[in-house]
């Protein structure tokens, strides 16, 4: 049995006295604080990793709160900085800690010098700042005063970058107590992105005047791993000869150049450290789109424990969607008797953001141009449908973006770009106007409550992007990793529906191929499946209708290729499938029969009264046991 189906929502029922007194707010539901006691216990049990499923309304956030409160130290790690600032505006006693980014180098400031302090004197020229902690006179420098706050605070908020890259080469924050990632689904590809190296054609040519040409990009994507350290290492060399020249030079214009060739110089060293650890893990790959030369880690199993969960006694991974603890566990290099899983389910009722799927066409890459026309009208009819209502278009990819934007008849489409996600995000927001935000990027992180998103269309199956190196060559050594990203992005992309008890919304599935496969993934739980509408399609009761003629005329080799078409066609309805088993039947094709009824039961086994008659027949024949389906 798949162990995803062995993940019962957790009957835990007693309450810890600890998870009372320290929970943030009047009134918690036992759920919480059930919850909570649980984490306690498995603590005290001795397990360091605790995985937390827990659905939309469990109060997530309130849960790692109460922990943070309970013991001595922790640090609580979110991907955007939305939730950060949720966190701080919830929680008022916790210290949010951000990079350097977002403050002005005061040194500057004297100057009539506008700069971040990423690019602060401090780093540009090296030298001690005057506002620096080590001053005794006031005022300070902000990046480095919230920093120290937060190094004396029991509980600090911040972002998954920063602390990595705190932890591993900084190395003022050291262990705590308890870590809590949140939105946990997301660490495998987070860290990832830590752990990736890259260098823009543009940049190189810019920064140190080195021509990195097709044939070298060519020579790498076909090296060993000592040919890119080779590469890497001569790359670095000349950022350091470069950097000799302009570091002393007092240049406003130079800033920017010199902070960004210590970054990279950095940025080598680090990844030279990290690949030595686990050559075999790494591809190169050219984004020929930005011209960027990528070396990108396949998977982080031999780097997650030692780059960030080592740096606590406990660590709390929580998520909606974790959907497989087992593998979640086993990409992240977790050892299996460390583990303690808790599921919990949404207090919201589901039902309310129903998955309606029409009549829809197959977006398969090889379908894709010919079926995309036909999707159009579809999807005017379901914004006609909604046309006093907000909603969002799922594109997936952004080709398919720009062909809705171009071809759907409707003006109330918007749409971003690469650089203004979070405006139009905004515009979207506060628009009084019905607008249909058309995205590939609003699948995870946007909360959209209420009025602002009534209705969603997915419009195809998310996979991950096979174009990608890196995906392609994760897939290769590993075909569950693909299926479990496909289906955390569906089940994720219809969790924007819906926010709170009483939010409604309608999703709609426009590939037909989403249907077949929300119902056969072995990741995507059983109470999304039972989300899944039946809809009367006029089309397909006419083609049924059609397949039954051929059979009724005793036509059975019309009526075989007839309804063989329809299940290749993803027509989703036990008629064709029982017809066809018919036709096989009248030309004493059994086995072919027997494989078609259960082709079908394997994804709906309580449509099983619909072929007991013709099991029953098969069985008499001697070429089914019926005792089997008990």
């Amino acid at each position: 049995m798949n162990k995803l189906m062995d993940w019962q929502y957790s009957d835990y029922s007693k309450i810890d006295p600890a998870a009372l007194k320290h929970f943030p707010f009047d009134n918690p539901r036992d759920a919480q604080l059930e919850t909570i006691s649980e984490i306690i216990d498995a603590i005290n049990q001795g397990f360091k990793y605790i995985i937390l499923e827990a659905g939309t309304g469990t109060g997530k956030s309130a849960i790692a709160a109460t922990l943070a409160n309970i013991y001595d130290s922790s640090y609580i790690l979110t991907i955007t900085k939305q939730l950060q600032d949720q966190y701080l505006k919830d929680f008022e006693d916790f210290t949010l800690v951000k990079g350097r980014s977002n403050f002005k180098c005061k040194s500057y400031l004297e100057d009539n010098v506008l700069q971040s302090c990423d690019e602060g004197k401090c780093i540009v020229e090296g030298h001690m700042c005057k506002y620096s902690m080590k001053n005794e006179n006031p005022p300070t420098c902000p990046y480095y005063r919230q920093k120290c706050i937060a190094l004396n605070s029991k509980s600090v908020i911040t972002n998954y970058h920063y602390m990595f890259l705190e932890l591993n080469y900084v190395k003022d924050f050291t262990k705590r107590d308890l870590l809590i990632c949140d939105e946990a689904h997301n660490l495998e590809s987070m860290l990832m992105t830590q752990l990736k190296l890259e260098f823009s054609k543009k940049e190189l040519k810019e920064y140190i005047k080195y021509d990195l040409t097709y044939d070298e990009i060519y020579d790498l994507n076909n090296g060993s791993y000592s040919d890119w350290i080779h590469f890497i290492e001569e790359i670095k060399s000349k950022y350091i000869k470069e950097l000799s020249k302009i570091e002393n030079v007092s240049k406003v214009e130079l800033l920017q150049k010199i902070s960004s060739l210590k970054q990279k110089i950095n940025d080598c060293n680090r990844f030279i450290t990290n690949i030595n650890f686990d050559p075999h893990s790494w591809i190169v790959d050219f984004d020929e789109e930005f011209e960027i030369l990528e070396f990108k880690p396949i998977k982080i199993e031999n780097y997650a424990v030692n780059s960030l969960f080592d740096y606590a006694d406990v660590c709390l991974f929580m998520s909606a969607t974790i959907l497989d603890y087992n593998l979640f566990a086993k990409w992240l290099g977790i050892p299996a008797d460390e583990i303690y899983a808790i599921r919990r389910k949404t207090p919201f009722d589901n039902r309310r953001n129903p998955i309606i799927v029409p009549s829809g066409y197959n977006l398969s890459r090889f379908n894709i141009k010919v079926n995309a026309p036909k999707t159009i009208g579809l999807i005017e009819k379901i914004l006609n449908d909604h046309k006093g209502e907000k909603g969002i278009i799922h594109t997936v990819s952004g080709q398919c973006m720009s062909y809705l934007m171009d071809n759907v008849n409707d003006n109330r489409l918007i749409a971003h770009n690469n650089k203004n996600r979070s405006e139009v995000l905004e515009e979207f927001r506060q628009s009084p106007n019905p607008l249909v935000l058309v995205s590939p990027s609003m699948d995870e992180g946007v909360d959209l409550p209420g009025d602002e998103c009534r209705f969603q269309i997915v419009y195809k199956i998310p996979y991950p992007d096979l174009g990608s190196k890196q995906v392609k060559a994760r897939m290769q050594i590993d075909s569950d990793w693909y299926d479990y990203k496909t289906s955390l992005r569906l089940v994720q992309t219809h969790g924007r529906g819906m926010r709170y008890e009483d939010d409604f919304c309608k999703t709609y599935f426009i590939d037909n191929r989403l249907k077949n496969y929300v119902l056969s993934s072995k990741f995507i739980p059983q109470d999304f499946k039972n989300l899944i509408s039946p809809h009367d399609n006029v089309k397909t009761n006419m083609l049924i209708v059609e397949g039954e003629n051929y059979l009724k005329g005793n036509d059975l080799e019309k009526a075989i290729m007839h309804f063989k078409k329809m299940i290749y066609d993803d027509v989703d309805d036990y008629r064709v499938y029982l017809n066809l088993s018919r036709a096989y039947h009248e030309t004493s094709l059994y086995e072919e029969e027997l494989q078609v009824i259960f082709q079908y039961l394997s994804n709906h086994p309580t449509d099983f009264k619909h072929f007991r008659k013709s099991l029953e027949m098969l069985e008499a024949m001697g070429y089914f046991d019926l005792a089997q389906m008990d």
